[in-house]
């Protein structure tokens, strides 16, 4: 911009302005041309780098010339000096390593150079780092400085090294260069570790993690996608990842499925939120029916908890915060499942799963402002005063453990008036022996007296003898006598005793209303809390997961499991020795008598 106004202001003044302004030269970069030494190459690459461009082109200080053939002193060709090239070179049983990067003027060098503690310590026992600077013949010089002062490498070692740093190194290698030419037109995946990582996967298919992040997922198939038959793949000079076809024993850089992962990024680059989610679905019911085609036995059941990670994260739900829309996640996978196998997944479908994601949300939001509303059988244990029906509200006068909740006597016989409930035993409140309102929770030790939490702090209390510490006993509404019967059964030996409890079940024909009023049991899973959510395995076997912990497991809790009845050992040891005489016994004939049930009536005769 300068020079073009200079230029305009000497047509506009004419001669005049042309001989006061002097026409300021463009900076001049001298090309370095880098001295060869007639000894071995040992340098070893670790990475290539890349070239520097400005407009398409490399700019003038990343170019030097060397001698590709040391015999033809005469042949200097044009190299360039790539950005995040590293290369170390072996001495003494040490490696000396040579760093590049993309300066503000030019490149920038550094040299490293460690030795290990010897007894295996953290600390090395020398370390050498010369910063980074523009000057490589200052740095390599300061560098040699330092090395032969500290005695750390020996004198054969030092005359090796007392080279130029660009032709030791192997920048001004014929090989470096043509690998450097061939990234311009070929894609280099790098690969600085044992396995790729996923920025270096992004910067293979030249995505942007940031920009890109929501394509993501296209990135992370390309890195796990397997390679077709005959390709194999192994880590090349320069940490580039090659891959060998077997057949033809040809070599490139360029993976296989290269071009379809490059358009499949490019195509969701381009794409509407709803085809974008609808691509990325079409893809996750394509891997599942492939894998089922590879291995069906060992094939997970579509609605499992992995593909339900993967729909979350589709659909943009977090299962952690958001554990409710797993059952939503699972219709869809359903639905998505029908539609895949009868054709094309419609972009309709998709903006409606939206939509309901969002209204599912929204009415969690509207659930959670709600007030909490206590439970009225909470008071029996931390609560004063009064416990009302869960039914009518009005005053309670028992509590049912098996069901849980406070009622009246009304309530009560009308509830258990048939079914299983029949059997449920109700523990009736025992009223206050001052106030004769609330129901007694307190019972003293010293007058066995029964009170309620007021009357025994605010009057009772006051009554007791002082020099006594006596503390009131708590009495338990929720204690069930039926279970304390059966364990007690239990111990000592017994089989629990049966109740004969008329069951009615809903006959087919009856009208769906009336069959809605029949009790059921609550699912498993609602009792395990709404983290815990029920999948079946391939082999149809119920388990529950949870999202937050990742754990899973195949049987409920502990007291949710009812314990198997004392079986008889003296009965059971009888049986075993009849059942090994059956079956030693020579004579068929007498097989027939112990069919089932005739030991049983020859033992009551």
């Amino acid at each position: 911009f300068a020079m073009q106004a200079l230029n305009k202001l000497r047509r506009q003044g004419g001669s005049e302005v042309e001989q006061q302004t002097q026409q300021v030269a463009p900076p001049e970069f001298k090309v370095s041309i880098v001295k060869v030494k007639p000894q071995p190459r040992k340098h070893k690459v670790i990475s290539y780098g890349y070239r520097v461009l400005v407009d398409d082109e490399v700019p003038e200080m990343y170019y030097f010339m060397y001698l590709p053939d040391p015999e033809s002193a005469e042949d200097l060709h044009r190299g360039v000096v790539p950005a995040g090239f590293s290369a170390g070179v072996p001495v003494d049983d040490q490696m000396v390593y040579f760093h590049t990067r993309e300066g503000t003027t030019g490149p920038e060098y550094q040299v490293v150079y460690t030795r290990a503690d010897p007894d295996g310590g953290d600390q090395p026992a020398f370390e050498m780092s010369i910063d980074w600077t523009d000057d490589v013949d200052t740095l390599w010089i300061q560098a040699l400085q330092r090395l032969e002062d500290s005695q750390e490498l020996s004198e054969p070692a030092l005359n090796f090294l007392d080279a130029d740093p660009l032709w030791l190194f192997g920048v001004a290698d014929a090989a470096t260069q043509r690998a450097l030419e061939k990234t311009a037109v070929v894609p280099m995946l790098r690969c600085m570790g044992q396995r790729p990582c996923i920025e270096e996967w992004f910067a293979y298919l030249n995505a942007d993690e940031e920009g890109d992040a929501p394509y993501r997922w296209v990135v992370e198939s390309f890195a796990e996608v397997e390679l077709p038959q005959p390709y194999t793949s192994f880590k090349g000079v320069g940490s580039v990842v090659c891959y060998l076809n077997n057949e033809t024993n040809e070599t490139t850089w360029k993976h296989p499925f290269y071009d379809y992962f490059a358009q499949l990024l490019n195509h969701c680059r381009r794409s509407t939120e709803e085809e974008h989610i609808k691509l990325r679905i079409n893809r996750v019911l394509w891997s599942y029916e492939a894998e089922s085609q590879t291995d069906l036995s060992s094939q997970m059941p579509l609605v499992s908890p992995k593909f339900i990670k993967t729909l979350a994260d589709i659909l943009g739900c977090d299962l952690v915060e958001d554990p409710f829309m797993v059952r939503t996640l699972k219709t869809f996978l359903k639905a998505f499942s029908q539609m895949y196998h009868e054709g094309e997944l419609d972009t309709q479908e998709v903006k409606w799963c939206l939509e309901i994601v969002s209204n599912e949300r929204a009415k969690q939001d509207v659930a959670r402002q709600m007030p909490y509303e206590t439970d009225p059988t909470e008071q029996l244990d931390t609560g004063s005063g009064q416990v009302y029906c869960i039914e009518c509200g009005q005053v309670a006068t028992c509590y049912c453990p098996e069901c849980g909740d406070c009622m009246c006597d009304t309530c009560f016989e009308r509830l258990h008036a048939r079914g299983n409930r029949q059997a449920h035993e109700p523990n009736h409140f025992i009223k206050c022996a001052i106030c004769k309102v609330n129901p007694a929770k307190l019972q003293c030790t010293y007058t066995r007296g029964k009170y309620c939490i007021d009357c025994y702090q605010k009057k009772h209390r006051k009554t007791l003898p002082k020099f006594l510490e006596l503390k009131p006993l708590k009495i338990d509404y929720k204690r069930s006598a039926k279970k304390d019967r059966e364990e007690q059964a239990r111990r000592n030996g017994q089989a629990p005793p049966l109740q004969q409890v008329a069951i009615v079940t809903p006959s087919e024909d009856m009208d769906p209303e009336i069959k809605e009023a029949f009790s059921r049991p609550a699912p498993l899973e609602t009792t395990l809390g709404e983290k815990w959510h029920a999948f079946y395995d391939l082999r149809g076997v119920k388990y529950y997961y949870n999202f937050e912990t990742q754990e899973s497991m195949r049987r409920p809790q502990d007291s949710l499991i009812v314990p198997v009845a004392t079986v008889d050992a003296a009965a059971m040891a009888e049986r075993k020795l009849i059942v090994g005489q059956m079956a030693m016994s020579k004579s068929p004939r007498l097989m027939p008598e112990w069919h089932e049930g005739v030991e049983q009536d020859a033992n009551h005769n």
